[in-house]
Protein backbone atom coordinates (compact mmCIF):
# COMPACT_ATOMS: atom_id res chain seq x y z
CA UNK A 1 0.00 0.00 0.00
CA UNK A 2 1.36 3.31 -0.82
CA UNK A 3 1.78 6.07 1.61
CA UNK A 4 -1.65 8.33 0.46
CA UNK A 5 -3.44 4.36 1.59
CA UNK A 6 -1.32 4.23 4.91
CA UNK A 7 -2.27 7.56 5.85
CA UNK A 8 -5.90 7.31 4.93
CA UNK A 9 -6.18 4.51 7.06
CA UNK A 10 -4.45 6.60 9.98
CA UNK A 11 -7.46 9.22 9.56
CA UNK A 12 -10.13 6.45 9.31
CA UNK A 13 -8.59 4.80 12.77
CA UNK A 14 -8.47 7.92 14.30
CA UNK A 15 -11.98 9.07 13.17
CA UNK A 16 -13.14 5.73 14.96
CA UNK A 17 -11.27 6.35 18.07
CA UNK A 18 -12.33 9.84 18.61
CA UNK A 19 -16.05 8.80 17.95
CA UNK A 20 -15.67 5.70 20.18
CA UNK A 21 -14.48 8.31 22.98
CA UNK A 22 -17.23 11.10 22.04
CA UNK A 23 -19.75 8.08 22.17
CA UNK A 24 -19.09 5.96 24.86
CA UNK A 25 -19.15 6.68 28.84
CA UNK A 26 -15.46 8.01 29.86
CA UNK A 27 -15.39 4.45 31.69
CA UNK A 28 -16.07 2.18 28.69
CA UNK A 29 -13.81 4.43 26.60
CA UNK A 30 -11.40 3.69 29.33
CA UNK A 31 -11.64 0.40 28.71
CA UNK A 32 -11.86 0.05 25.20
CA UNK A 33 -8.43 1.87 24.75
CA UNK A 34 -6.95 -0.47 27.47
CA UNK A 35 -8.37 -3.51 25.63
CA UNK A 36 -7.18 -2.45 22.20
CA UNK A 37 -3.65 -1.42 23.65
CA UNK A 38 -3.39 -5.03 25.37
CA UNK A 39 -4.69 -6.96 22.20
CA UNK A 40 -2.45 -4.64 20.18
CA UNK A 41 0.71 -5.69 22.36
CA UNK A 42 -0.17 -9.34 21.91
CA UNK A 43 -0.80 -9.41 18.15
CA UNK A 44 2.77 -7.06 18.08
CA UNK A 45 3.90 -10.20 19.39
CA UNK A 46 2.71 -12.34 17.35
CA UNK A 47 3.28 -10.86 14.19
CA UNK A 48 6.99 -9.90 15.76
CA UNK A 49 8.00 -13.79 16.50
CA UNK A 50 6.41 -14.57 12.99
CA UNK A 51 3.00 -15.47 13.45
CA UNK A 52 0.60 -14.81 10.66
CA UNK A 53 -2.43 -13.57 12.55
CA UNK A 54 -4.84 -12.79 10.18
CA UNK A 55 -5.51 -9.00 9.58
CA UNK A 56 -2.70 -8.19 11.60
CA UNK A 57 -0.22 -9.59 9.30
CA UNK A 58 -0.81 -8.09 6.96
CA UNK A 59 -1.78 -4.59 7.93
CA UNK A 60 1.43 -5.21 9.16
CA UNK A 61 3.36 -6.15 5.79
CA UNK A 62 1.30 -3.62 4.20
CA UNK A 63 0.98 -0.09 6.41
CA UNK A 64 3.43 -0.51 8.69
CA UNK A 65 7.01 1.75 8.06
CA UNK A 66 9.93 -0.13 7.16
CA UNK A 67 12.45 -1.06 10.19
CA UNK A 68 10.12 -0.03 13.08
CA UNK A 69 8.89 -2.28 15.76
CA UNK A 70 5.23 -3.63 14.14
CA UNK A 71 2.21 -1.33 15.12
CA UNK A 72 4.54 0.86 16.85
CA UNK A 73 2.41 4.22 15.66
CA UNK A 74 -0.89 2.52 16.06
CA UNK A 75 0.08 1.57 19.94
CA UNK A 76 1.36 5.04 20.36
CA UNK A 77 -1.68 6.36 18.96
CA UNK A 78 -4.17 4.43 21.40
CA UNK A 79 -1.70 4.86 24.29
CA UNK A 80 -2.08 8.66 24.38
CA UNK A 81 -5.53 8.78 23.58
CA UNK A 82 -6.09 6.14 26.97
CA UNK A 83 -3.24 9.09 28.80
CA UNK A 84 -5.70 11.77 27.55
CA UNK A 85 -8.80 10.17 28.63
CA UNK A 86 -7.62 9.45 31.97
CA UNK A 87 -6.04 13.04 32.59
CA UNK A 88 -8.43 15.69 30.47
CA UNK A 89 -12.11 16.29 30.09
CA UNK A 90 -14.01 14.12 27.30
CA UNK A 91 -14.62 17.00 24.50
CA UNK A 92 -10.64 18.18 25.10
CA UNK A 93 -9.58 13.86 24.44
CA UNK A 94 -12.40 14.18 20.88
CA UNK A 95 -10.46 17.09 19.96
CA UNK A 96 -6.94 16.34 20.56
CA UNK A 97 -7.56 12.88 18.89
CA UNK A 98 -9.80 14.48 15.81
CA UNK A 99 -6.35 16.60 15.39
CA UNK A 100 -3.75 13.58 15.44
CA UNK A 101 -5.91 11.76 12.81
CA UNK A 102 -6.15 14.87 10.41
CA UNK A 103 -3.36 16.54 10.87
CA UNK A 104 -0.80 13.72 10.89
CA UNK A 105 -2.77 12.36 8.03
CA UNK A 106 -3.32 15.28 5.43
CA UNK A 107 0.15 17.17 6.45
CA UNK A 108 1.40 13.86 4.48
CA UNK A 109 -0.82 13.66 2.07
CA UNK A 110 -0.75 17.30 0.91
CA UNK A 111 3.67 17.58 1.81
CA UNK A 112 3.77 15.00 -0.82
CA UNK A 113 1.70 16.16 -3.46
CA UNK A 114 2.46 19.26 -3.36
CA UNK A 115 5.19 20.09 -0.93
CA UNK A 116 8.27 22.27 -2.56
CA UNK A 117 9.97 24.02 0.30
CA UNK A 118 11.08 21.37 2.87
CA UNK A 119 11.86 23.35 6.64
CA UNK A 120 12.50 20.81 8.89
CA UNK A 121 13.22 16.55 8.87
CA UNK A 122 11.84 16.39 5.20
CA UNK A 123 8.60 17.82 5.89
CA UNK A 124 7.49 20.75 3.97
CA UNK A 125 5.44 24.06 4.62
CA UNK A 126 3.10 23.15 2.34
CA UNK A 127 2.54 19.86 4.00
CA UNK A 128 2.58 21.77 7.78
CA UNK A 129 0.01 24.57 6.95
CA UNK A 130 -2.31 21.84 4.62
CA UNK A 131 -2.67 20.06 7.82
CA UNK A 132 -3.23 22.81 10.12
CA UNK A 133 -6.14 24.38 8.09
CA UNK A 134 -7.49 20.53 7.87
CA UNK A 135 -7.12 20.59 11.70
CA UNK A 136 -8.97 23.20 11.97
CA UNK A 137 -12.27 22.11 10.18
CA UNK A 138 -13.25 20.02 13.15
CA UNK A 139 -12.08 21.51 15.20
CA UNK A 140 -14.25 24.45 14.87
CA UNK A 141 -16.95 22.51 15.58
CA UNK A 142 -16.13 21.04 18.75
CA UNK A 143 -14.14 23.81 20.45
CA UNK A 144 -14.65 28.21 19.93
CA UNK A 145 -13.40 29.33 16.71
CA UNK A 146 -10.00 31.04 18.86
CA UNK A 147 -9.01 27.69 20.46
CA UNK A 148 -10.17 25.74 17.42
CA UNK A 149 -7.44 28.16 15.47
CA UNK A 150 -4.19 27.94 18.47
CA UNK A 151 -4.80 24.20 19.12
CA UNK A 152 -4.55 23.79 14.78
CA UNK A 153 -1.23 25.75 14.93
CA UNK A 154 0.44 24.25 18.27
CA UNK A 155 -0.29 21.16 17.19
CA UNK A 156 1.29 21.30 13.44
CA UNK A 157 4.31 22.67 14.96
CA UNK A 158 4.44 19.88 17.48
CA UNK A 159 3.75 17.13 14.36
CA UNK A 160 6.37 19.60 12.58
CA UNK A 161 9.43 19.74 15.26
CA UNK A 162 8.67 17.29 18.40
CA UNK A 163 11.80 15.06 18.67
CA UNK A 164 9.47 12.08 19.86
CA UNK A 165 6.66 10.58 18.01
CA UNK A 166 3.89 12.28 17.08
CA UNK A 167 0.88 9.93 17.70
CA UNK A 168 2.31 10.51 21.37
CA UNK A 169 2.61 14.40 21.64
CA UNK A 170 -0.27 15.64 19.65
CA UNK A 171 -3.43 14.99 21.71
CA UNK A 172 -2.09 15.81 25.13
CA UNK A 173 -0.73 19.29 23.56
CA UNK A 174 -4.10 19.54 22.00
CA UNK A 175 -5.66 18.99 25.53
CA UNK A 176 -3.02 21.50 27.07
CA UNK A 177 -4.46 24.11 24.94
CA UNK A 178 -8.27 23.49 25.63
CA UNK A 179 -7.26 23.70 29.03
CA UNK A 180 -5.46 26.91 28.90
CA UNK A 181 -7.65 28.89 26.83
CA UNK A 182 -11.16 27.65 28.37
Amino acid sequence: MNEDGRQLVHLGFGVLIALGIFFLSREYAIMGLALGLFGGFVLIDLVDRGYRVPVASAMVKNLERTGRMPGYGAVCFVLSALFCLIFFPVEYVVAGVLTLAVLDSLSTIVGLHFGRHRIFNGKSWEGTAGGIIAACIPLVVLLPPLTAAVAAVVAGIAELVSPIEDNLVIPPVVCLICLALA
